[in-house]
């Protein structure tokens, strides 16, 4: 049996064990699959499809609801008569769009930014003529690409297979878009919200097609007051948004993601109370993108880097704890099994996330353990695979 998305798996029993590329045996054989279960095999980036094959069949032989859907999109002879997307919004009076079909059963990530990207081109293209966002396009093209490639990968698997050319912009806000959908379905947030959610990381960028194409695309360093005119792109974006009557929690993603907890972003330093949750999950998203991407500037920084600076962005108060946290705990939990060179250069491996500490794990050192958040002499200089 064919299951779409991990929270499908819940309850089916697994009939042998699954083991990670470290070794590590994540379930073992006999087990029924809880929540937990689940969670743990999404964060090692364990393939819906491998699960599948090792759980006990059930016995009624009855499809699943996804196999149904897929069974009937089949049957459509084109492109775009498939059903709506789950969960979106339509105006009142209007039927909805169907959403475009995804040619393959289990599309590459690369392959769904690709059509994601295309469709970005077309209505930044619409927002220059019109003044503008055609937001039922957005609805119809963009919001099911994002939505396929983040049910079925955990967030290393979806980057790795997302090294397909293209202008770095798009790339960037489609990356947005699938790790604030992925972060907000960690932080339990419903089909409607996250839908909101996602098209707010798509379009928070928006603005920027309203300033010069030559500052928006600019290699070298921003001069002050270059720096100044790119910081608009906020306040368009948002005005933009509210022209072409958005859901104003999509709006404010365009307009806050750049605040920050402590006041120290812009457009209106605005304080943690004053920033929309949406804008919060958007502007960590935002920021992991940069990090982790190449830029005209400099190279993407090693992971293990990465997460350091953005825990202590956390610590600093300049993301939401409760976000960052989160968001910190999932990354590291799949690196469970990964070896590890420590800042005194000893090696090791990581045992166990602590969660209120997820950049200092339990680790094994050859025969004895060592609780890094126990201990400040030393810490893990770098993650070596």
């Amino acid at each position: 049996m064919r299951y779409e998305r991990y929270e499908d798996l819940i309850g089916k029993k697994l009939l042998d064990s699954i083991v990670s590329d470290k070794g590590v045996v994540l379930v073992p054989a006999d087990t029924i699959l809880t929540e937990s279960h689940v969670e743990k095999l999404e964060n090692f980036g364990i393939d819906i499809a491998d699960i599948s094959a090792g759980l006990q069949e059930d016995e009624t032989g009855a499809e699943t609801p996804d196999e149904r859907t897929a069974d009937a999109a089949g049957t459509q002879a084109a492109e775009t008569e498939s059903g709506p997307s789950e969960g979106r919004a339509v105006e009142a009076g209007k039927p909805a769009a169907p959403p475009p079909r995804i040619a393959s059963a289990h599309p590459e990530a690369g392959e769904l930014a690709k059509l994601a990207d295309a469709k970005m081109r077309e209505i930044e293209k619409l927002v220059l003529d019109t003044g503008k966002i055609p937001i039922e396009e957005v609805e119809r093209s963009v919001l099911p690409a994002i939505r396929e490639a983040t049910q079925k990968r955990n967030i290393y698997k979806l980057f790795a297979e997302l090294k397909a050319e293209g202008d770095f912009r798009f790339k960037h806000s489609i990356g947005v878009a699938f790790v604030a959908s992925m972060l907000g379905r960690w932080l339990r947030l419903d089909e409607n919200e996250t839908a909101r959610l996602t098209m707010g990381a798509s379009l928070c960028d928006i603005g920027s097609v309203k300033l010069p194409s030559a500052l928006v695309h600019k290699t070298t360093e921003l001069q002050p007051h270059e720096y100044e005119i790119l910081k608009q792109h906020t306040v368009i974006g948002y005005d933009l948004l509210k022209q072409s009557g958005v859901d104003e929690r999509v709006a404010l993603v365009a307009l806050q993601h750049h605040e920050r907890e402590d006041g120290s972003g812009y457009p209106a330093r605005l304080k943690g109370p004053d920033i929309h949750p949406f804008a919060k999950i958007v502007a960590l998203a935002d920021v992991y993108l940069a990090m982790t991407s190449d830029r005209p500037q400099r190279p993407a920084m090693p992971f293990y880097q990465v997460i350091k600076e953005l825990h202590g962005d956390i610590v600093r108060n300049r993301f939401d704890s409760a976000v960052g946290m989160t968001f910190l705990h999932r990354l590291m939990a799949a690196q469970v099994g990964s070896d590890i060179v420590l800042t005194d250069d000893r090696r090791g491996q990581i045992v166990l996330i602590n969660a209120n500490y997820p950049t200092s794990p339990l680790v094994s050192l050859g025969g004895e353990f060592l609780d890094l958040s126990k201990t400040n002499d030393v810490k893990i200089k770098e993650i070596v695979g």
